[in-house]
């Protein structure tokens, strides 16, 4: 998951891409390009700038420039089997360009403002995530004239739409350009396959070769968050996942997650989701 810069389409305006991989495999990356993101099929850990959480198939992500991003696969199924199990399309507009273009002929203020929240990750939902999916399907097997119209009509509803909720800290900075790129990705890669255990603090300074203090430093100023925090929020967005099965408990999904008591569990849980788990079930049970 390293966070390098990626190169789309560098003539292009707009692009469209399909992938259909075993697992998906790309780096954690930024690029100019914003992207409109349908994951068909997969699930595992979505990082979005400082956003950290669980994802299925069938979401839809609006991402700005230059937001560091991966869909990470985290079962083992994804890398042994055979079967294209992880699938997506996306959209990737070069907002600089389309903006120059498009003043020509219309108000562009209000795709401006959506240019900007896309810098805080935008998920889709409701009536525009069906809407958006299916012009983006139709945009990805037309040419010429057709597809420029659609795209149009894409940007005009992700433009208008008030269905969608926000991934991403106000205050986010991407201060990923750096030579300490490397260092960050071991650090990822250890707390996402060690999450479920107790991890200490000395633990992860020693992956980044740091001494503690120096590594809080370090992880706040690349993350604009502390350590427990961050692995909070991966504990959090895995537990999602689970409470979506009913007949486990509240208990059981609390210790699988990494928490050592429940009362920890359904503070942190709060404090990430604004509801306790109880609440948090109820609500995707009845959605």
């Amino acid at each position: 998951m390293k966070p390098v810069p990626a190169i789309i389409a560098p003539e292009k305006i707009f692009f469209i891409r399909e992938v259909n991989q075993h697992y998906f495999s790309s780096e954690f990356h930024f690029h100019k390009e914003c992207q409109l993101a349908y994951i068909i099929k997969g699930s595992g850990k979505r990082i979005v700038g400082d956003s950290v959480e669980h994802f299925d198939g069938n979401e839809l992500v609006f991402i700005g420039s230059d937001i560091p991003h991966v869909w990470y696969n985290t079962e083992k199924k994804y890398e042994k089997s055979k079967k294209i199990l992880s699938t997506s399309l996306s959209l990737f507009i070069a907002s600089e360009k389309f903006l120059t273009r498009l003043s020509d002929f219309v108000d562009i203020e209000k795709i401006k403002s959506l240019f900007q929240k896309a810098q805080r990750g935008m998920v889709i939902t409701g009536k525009s995530k069906l809407k958006l999916i299916s012009l983006l399907k139709k945009a990805a097997k037309e040419h010429s004239i057709e597809q420029i119209i659609t795209l149009l009509k894409i940007v005009r509803l992700l433009s208008i739409t008030d269905e969608y909720t926000f991934l991403i800290t106000s205050n986010y900075v991407n201060t990923f350009q750096n030579r300490e790129n490397e260092r960050m990705n071991n650090v990822y890669e250890f707390l996402i396959k060690n999450f479920k255990k107790e991890i200490s603090l000395s633990e992860v300074a020693s992956v980044a070769a740091m001494n503690p203090n120096a590594f809080c430093r370090f992880f706040k100023s690349r993350t604009q968050k502390s350590l427990t925090q961050f692995i909070n929020e991966i504990r959090i967005g895995h537990a999602c996942k689970l409470l979506t099965n009913r007949d486990a408990s509240i208990g059981h999904i609390a210790y699988d997650c990494g928490f050592n008591n429940i009362s920890n569990f359904n503070r942190s849980f709060k404090i990430v989701k604004k509801r306790n788990p109880r609440e948090y079930r109820k609500q995707i049970i009845i959605d």
